[in-house]
Parts: C-alpha cells; structure tokens; sequence
C-alpha cells in the first residue's frame, strides 16, 4: 500500500518523531526489515504479530468481564470486524495502537473489577506505547477521567498514589516524542490539532456513520448500537448486579467517550474510515456475551450471523484475490491509480528511466514525486537500490506542494542545481507554472504506460538545474 511505503521511508529516516504521526510504526517497520529484508513481508509481519497479541488481551478482558465461552467469541469477532482484519496485515500506525488500546483496556478491568494495583502500572506502559503509536491513544485518558467520575467505587483510586504513577510513566515513555517536537517547533502535534482544526469546514457526520458500518459491517454496527444505546438489566441480584452494572457502564464509557469527540469533529470537519477503529475493542467483549445469549434457533443465530460470516470472509477473499493477480480472464477493471498494483513494474521503469538519465547527465538524478507522497513513497520502495532512492526521491514541496515528511528529508535548498525526474498521476501538473521558473530548462511532458491486466498512467518531464532563491517564497 502507498501508506506503508510512505512509512518503510519512515523507518529509512529514524527518528523520534514525525509530521503526521509518532514513530512506533516506523521503529516496528525497522525491526521486520531488519530481520526479514526489506520486502512487503518484512514491512508487515509486525502487524500480523501484533494482531495476535490483540486477539490475546481481548480474550483475557473478555473472560474477566464474562466467561471464557464469551472470550472465544471475541476472538471469532475480532477476526471477522473489517479494521481488524486490516490491521493485522497491514503495517500503519493503528496495528500498533489497535494492540496498546487492548492491552489499557484489559489492565484497567484488572483495575476496577479486581482491584489489582500493580496493573496501573502495566496501564502506564501501554497507554505510553499507545501514544508512541498514534495521538489518538489520549482518548483513553479522557475515557479514563469520565469513568473514575461516574463510577463512585472507582473514585477512591484518585486518593492513591498509583494513578498518577501510571501517568508518570506514560509521559515518561512519550517524552522522545515531545523532545522531537520540541526540536521542530512543535509540528507534529500543530499538524494533529491546530492543522485539523483550521482545515476548510464541512460537515461529514455521514461520512462517521458510514465509516462505522465498514469497520464493524452493518450487523456488528447494528448489535454495538443496541448495545450502547438501550438499557441492559443485570440478570442477577446483589452484589453480582453491581458488578454488572459496573461492567456496562465500563464498556459504554470507554467506547462512547472517544466516539463523542469524533462526532463533533465531524460536525464541522472531514473524518476519515479508520479513526472509530480502536473505540470499539471496548464493546467487542459485550458483542461476544450478547451472541451467547441469543437462542439458537433464533433468525438471528441461524440465518444472519452465518451469512455475515460468509460475506466478510468471500470478500476478503475476493479482494486479496484482486490486488494479487486481477479478476481472473478479465485483470483489473478500469484505470488503476493509487490502488496498489503495478508498483513494483512502476519501480522498475523509474530506476531504467533514471540510470538512462544520470548516464545523459553524467550526475545523480533526483525523483520528484508530485503528488502528496504516494509516487515517492512507491519510487523509493521499488528501485533496486532501496538506500540511494530513499536518499535521491522527494516531493512535490520542491514546488510549493504538500509532500508531508519529505519537506524535512529533503529540503529544497539542498536540492539546488540537481537534475529531477518529475513524475504524476496526471501531466497537468506537470503543467505548473512554477516547475519551468525554477529550472534552467525543462523537457517535454511524457506518458509512462503500464500494463498489468489494466492500464495504469504516469506523466513524466525532465528538469535541469533547479534553482531556488533565498527571497523566494518556496524557501519559506
């Protein structure tokens, strides 16, 4: 995937932090290449080892809220729910969260149902990992905040010193990040706040809803709104039903809270599908107990459940099947572009292009991607020598454009007088007015086909010596 290209550069670049994420998916890209080499397997299999970590604090919170019949359930739905699925072969920064987002959520029962005070510190090393992983890990805090509020047995935690223990070393573990950002004028964490807030309003509230009935399908969307929006009776009485009580208000506190922040972000600005990811690994123990409760003889157990099974697992099966090899006797419909096809030929024809050009030449050749980072990202995987194209591959910032990290990477100062390769989606922007102002000559704007049971299009030019001034505003 382009994504997991941008952070494979990630990794080539160690570092405490980053523009738009911290670094823990880059330090787990790292060590599989470091020991798998630097192929797509090597990119992924912490994901694939992380989700069965998941599987394994989500089985362990499930069994201490219910039962182990309950427990074996989560791990059918943990398997079969979309982002789930996902993120335990893809490699982005919510395969690591997904896993710390479990793990405080299983030390936090251990914490409340069993009064376990050493887990508080197991909280704080997973609730700071899950910070090292995505920005989105502080929800828990808040989550936290709302639940020791509202649930008068937990509040006597605020008046022991554990708590804030756990916090201690959750900042303790954050800290590179905040010393990374303080080095770089604090921009990551302007890009996750400020940069989100001061993008062009628009209401996506629909955008929300329908983000969730793809990560959870609609028939888990559907049993997560019963869950959390009607009442649930304890069936027992006593003490077992404050218990009970205790648990639903657990499960809708750290899955409602996180959601709220999302639904008034959307009131106003765009979301994207994975963010609701993570919030509902609180509810999966309540989906596993509600299963088990359904007679088996009901429509529910026999007709739909199994159908939803069927479909999830045809689809994966389909899809995987279409990336890999198209759709047989008929490749890929249509015009592929940022699906994830045809890279590793892209790579191939770029490093032949760029080695003819340098011969030219007779000087290091520069790949400018000119998109946001997806041509890069792919152009740097793919040459056969990953080290020099992770080092002589940029980005549209060279330009004016928005190429995130490779702002920092490579600045365009450090690029004066190179030769570049620019390449595009589309040739009108290749058409730009500022690419013939800041080279001495430009060549003639070309098409790279390629062909791999579908037709996928590159426009390609050529500039010579690129300049760029100290009163220029791209310097800036």
């Amino acid at each position: 995937m382009p994504e997991e290209a941008y952070y494979w550069n990630y990794a080539m670049h160690p570092a405490f932090g980053y523009l738009d994420h911290p670094p823990m998916v880059a330090w787990l890209i790292r060590l599989g290449t470091a020991i798998f080499g630097n192929t797509e397997f090597g990119v992924r299999i912490m994901a694939l080892l992380g989700s069965l970590v998941s599987a394994f604090f989500i089985y362990q919170l499930t069994r201490l809220l219910y039962n182990r019949a309950a427990a074996c359930h989560s791990i059918l739905l943990l398997q079969l729910a979309p982002i789930f699925f996902f993120t335990g072969f893809i490699m982005t920064p919510d395969s690591p969260l997904i896993v710390f987002w479990s793990a405080s959520l299983y030390f936090l029962a251990r914490i409340f149902f069993l009064g376990d005070s050493r887990s508080w510190i197991w909280f704080g090393m997973s609730l700071g990992l899950g910070l090292l992983s995505k920005y989105t890990a502080a929800l828990l805090m808040l989550a936290l905040a709302v639940f020791l509020i509202l649930d008068p047995p937990s509040r006597v935690w605020l008046r022991r010193f554990a708590p804030y223990l756990a916090t201690a070393v959750a900042m303790l573990i954050f800290l590179p990040v905040i010393f990374w950002n303080w080095q770089h004028q604090w921009i990551s964490f302007a890009f996750q706040t400020t940069g989100r807030l001061s993008e062009q309003p628009r209401f996506s509230l629909h955008m929300l809803i329908g983000s969730i009935l793809v990560v959870l399908t609609p028939l888990g969307a559907g049993i997560a709104t019963l869950l959390l929006a009607f009442r649930r009776r304890p069936e027992t009485a006593g003490e077992t039903a404050s218990t009970e009580r205790r648990r639903i208000l657990f499960e809708r506190v750290f899955t409602l809270v996180p959601l709220s922040v999302f639904v008034m972000f959307s009131l106003v600005h765009r979301v994207k599908l994975n963010w609701t990811g993570p919030i509902w690994l609180a509810l999966i123990p309540a989906m596993a107990a509600c299963l088990l409760t359904l007679p088996k003889e009901s429509l529910f157990r026999r007709r739909w459940l199994p159908l939803t099974i069927l479909m999830v697992a045809v689809f994966y099966l389909g899809l995987l099947q279409y990336l890999s090899t198209g759709i047989p006797g008929m490749g890929y419909l249509g015009v592929i572009k940022t699906v994830p096809v045809g890279w590793s030929e892209f790579g191939r024809e770029l490093d032949r292009r760029k080695g003819a050009l340098e011969k030219a030449t007779g000087g290091a050749v520069r790949i400018v991607g000119m998109d946001k980072y997806f041509i890069a990202s792919e152009a740097a995987f793919y040459q056969k020598n990953q080290a020099v194209a992770v080092r002589e591959t940029t980005g549209a910032h060279l330009f004016g454009g928005n190429s995130l990290m490779y702002q920092l990477w490579s600045p365009a100062a450090e690029q004066r007088g190179a030769t570049l390769l620019l390449v595009a989606f589309d040739r009108m922007d290749l058409d730009r007015p500022d690419i013939p102002k800041l080279s001495t000559s430009c060549g003639p704007v070309e098409e790279l086909w390629l062909e791999r049971g579908g037709k996928k299009t590159y426009a390609l030019t050529t500039c010579r010596s690129f300049r760029i001034t100290l009163d220029d505003s791209l310097q800036k």
